[in-house]
């Protein structure tokens, strides 16, 4: 007696991007309210410590090496922790005490921009004008969002705090392209999840030297507990989870079309459910920035669509084909 299979239920690649990108994006509004009872940098190096545990046990579990071997992916590790783990998320987190996740979210799309920029001197790529209009584009629109007071001496929080997750952004951006100097071995999961245990390491350094006071966790809001535990576990470890396995399935080129749909998640949680508004200044800021990262990964986003359709489309040949 021949077994007949069984139809296996997958979710069409684009979908999946889809969901990453929402469930990414809504983090930003939960940071927004974790750090309003908890200090930034201690809310982060929590997030990244249990995080950054729970990879490394999935990396033991799936993959076929957990340790680095080589000085070479030691260094990567050093790179991306110390870079778009520590660097990035202190950057972010302490902006987001002075401006709103919605904000911060946009901010941070400004990474494949400023990416496209240190490129050059690090990996000697090259830039035509259609990548320098974008660049000034998405720094006037960074600019607008910073609503710098004109013909004052005093800096606004807002500017303050648009200007920190800039500087977590730009580090974030120098550890993406520096990374690439280094193509060693060691899986992807096992990287990241010992990143972000070097990145929680760094942030915990960095609250400790600013003299930060974490509270007792039963002392926080309901609410805040529950942005801390989504952060955590669901944006955070699950996020990543989900991340690799899109990777392999369908690149990690098509996957960077998250960081576009995170800010539309952000701006959507902000404003349907914590009544958050958007002033004229902020939405022609968000529209600045949106238009630089357009331009500058014209390229790569025409590429990953095309690839995602193709992949959903093959799937569904697949799926077709064993259904017979």
């Amino acid at each position: 007696m021949v077994a007949t299979p069984r139809k296996q239920f997958r979710v069409p690649a684009g979908l999946a991007i889809v969901g990453l990108g929402a469930l990414w994006g809504a983090g930003f509004p939960a940071i927004d309210i974790v750090v309003e009872q908890l200090p930034p940098l201690g809310a982060a190096g929590i997030r990244y410590a249990v995080s950054g545990c729970i990879v490394l046990a999935y990396a033991a579990a799936t993959t076929d090496r957990l340790l680095p071997k080589t000085w070479r992916e030691l260094l990567g590790i050093a790179v991306i922790g110390g870079f778009m783990f520590g660097g990035y998320q202190a950057g972010l987190y302490m902006g987001t005490t002075y401006v709103s996740g919605a904000v911060a979210s946009v901010v941070t799309t400004m990474s494949p921009v400023v990416a496209a920029v240190v490129a050059v001197p690090i990996l000697g790529e090259s830039r035509g004008i259609l990548d320098i209009i974008g660049f000034f584009v998405g720094i006037a629109g960074v600019f607008v969002l910073s609503q710098p007071s004109v013909g004052t001496a005093s800096v606004s929080s807002t500017a303050i705090g648009v200007g920190l997750v800039f500087l977590g952004t730009t580090l974030f951006a120098v550890g993406s392209v520096t990374i690439q100097l280094f193509d060693e071995e060691l899986p992807a999961e096992s990287l990241q999840g010992w990143a972000m245990v070097v990145g929680a390491g760094l942030l915990f350094f960095g609250a400790a030297a600013r003299g930060e006071a974490v509270p007792a966790l039963r002392s926080l809001s309901p609410l805040a507990l529950g942005s801390l535990l989504y952060i955590t576990l669901i944006a955070g470890a699950g996020g990543y989870l989900l991340y690799f396995r899109l990777v392999r399935r369908v690149g990690a080129t098509e996957t960077t079309l998250v960081a576009y749909l995170e800010p539309l998640s952000a701006t959507f949680v902000s404003v349907v459910f914590f009544d958050q508004t958007l002033d004229e200044t902020t939405v022609i800021g968000f529209l600045a920035v949106a238009a630089g990262f357009t331009l500058i990964s014209r390229e790569t986003m025409r590429h990953a669509v095309a690839r995602l359709r193709e992949s959903d489309t093959s799937e569904v040949r697949s799926s077709r084909n064993h259904g017979d």
